[in-house]
């Protein structure tokens, strides 16, 4: 049985009624959504990729790698492993760090977030949701510690050698960030990320499948993004 609260989260409450589509292209949908008590905008990026679902996935798991592709991204590193049968934390995963440049005069910001893994038995498709953890480790007096953020990954195989992926995200960037600002550029990520991501995917070193300890569990995937792709 699931341990999921009874609190709704942020993703659940996105909905495509709400949100507004900023890019289209043949390939990649990019939507922003306004979010309850927030200034700040998040997105959904919808990607139809031509790789096979276990090449995103074996990427996603390569943290030295984030710096080629994930957008802004100046350092990620793995920070502990979380045991399946470590107590208060049933589902496992990870927390990362990560360190995003901030144009000048801003500040740049540290990102610590716990991610866990789950798959759907029945579609093989993957839900990889991402929150934050601000308290892990002690300030950095040169960065801006982000104090909220919640986000999420979704590959779900469409053909042997095509997935789809959904990527959304929302952040709360702490310091001196004026929400216009934020919000005019708030679709680069995304944009950017899932044109590096759809090159990466092809590199020789991504064709082995990854070895991670997905959660078999349908219950936990949030695959309201349906909703976006019927847009």
């Amino acid at each position: 049985m699931s341990k999921r609260n009874n609190v709704m989260s942020l993703l659940e409450k996105i909905n495509s009624n709400t949100c507004t589509l900023r890019l289209k292209n043949d390939w990649l949908k990019i939507f922003t959504c306004p979010v309850p008590t927030s200034d700040f905008l998040s997105f959904v990026g919808v990607a139809e990729i031509d790789a096979p679902q276990h090449a995103v996935l074996s990427l996603l798991y390569d943290i030295d790698a984030a710096t080629e592709w994930v957008w802004k991204t100046r350092e990620m590193r793995l920070l502990k492993d979380l045991s399946e049968d470590e107590e208060g934390n049933a589902d496992g995963g990870r927390v990362v760090y990560q360190l995003v440049s901030a144009p000048w005069p801003l500040f740049d910001r540290e990102i610590i977030t716990r991610s866990r893994g789950f798959i759907d038995p029945s579609t093989s498709e993957v839900f990889i949701k991402m929150d934050c953890l601000p308290d892990f480790l002690p300030l950095d007096s040169r960065y801006v510690r982000v104090p909220q953020a919640e986000g999420a990954w979704n590959i779900l195989p469409v053909a042997e050698n095509s997935c789809r992926v959904v990527f959304r995200l929302h952040i709360e960037p702490g310091g001196e960030i004026p929400a216009w600002l934020a919000n005019i550029a708030v679709i680069d990520t995304p944009y950017h990320t899932m044109n590096n991501l759809r090159q990466m995917v092809k590199k020789e070193k991504y064709r082995t499948p990854v070895d991670a300890p997905f959660k078999k569990s349908p219950g936990d995937i949030i695959q309201n993004y349906q909703d976006f792709i019927a847009e």
